[in-house]
């Protein structure tokens, strides 16, 4: 006599493959998941360090070499076009952002070298993201006085 109906057995079989491609694809997506938000830290990272590099060219922030200064990631443009820097925190927030500049002069080429680092503000233990960038600058003559009258 042959039965045309599914075992217990077969279920069970079929729920197990089933449970584990389940598994399979819930691991791939948290993968995902977290690459996505390290592409997103590290992106972030790659901007804030060319905003800093930009803000120093400009003169927003000094040529000096600074260590571990809490950033935002903001800059404001007031009514008269004039953009200034939104690096200052309140009392009671802690910054996401740290960066590190250093000023290198190059005398023999008359250049500077710009070297900025911005990690997170986490424990070395929750692996913080960090970009590390060095610029090239021509320094700018210094103008001298004329003295003939």
């Amino acid at each position: 006599m042959s039965r045309s109906g599914t075992t217990i057995l077969e279920v069970l079989l079929a729920l197990l493959i089933l449970g584990g491609a389940v598994a399979v694809l819930g691991e791939f997506s948290r993968n995902a998941f977290r690459n996505a938000k390290a592409s997103k830290d590290i992106t972030q990272a790659e901007l804030l360090a060319e905003s800093i590099l930009a803000k120093v060219r400009i003169g927003i922030i000094e040529m000096e070499s600074a260590f571990d200064v809490p950033m935002t990631n903001s800059v404001s443009v007031n009514l008269n076009d004039t953009i200034s820097d939104t690096n200052a925190l309140s009392e009671n927030s802690e910054a996401l952002w740290l960066y590190t500049l250093e000023v290198t002069e190059l005398d023999d080429y008359g250049l500077v070298a710009l070297s900025v680092t911005v990690r997170q503000n986490k424990p070395e233990e929750q692996h913080p993201v960090a970009c590390h960038l060095v610029r090239w600058f021509a320094l700018e003559p210094e103008e001298e006085e004329n003295t003939t009258q």
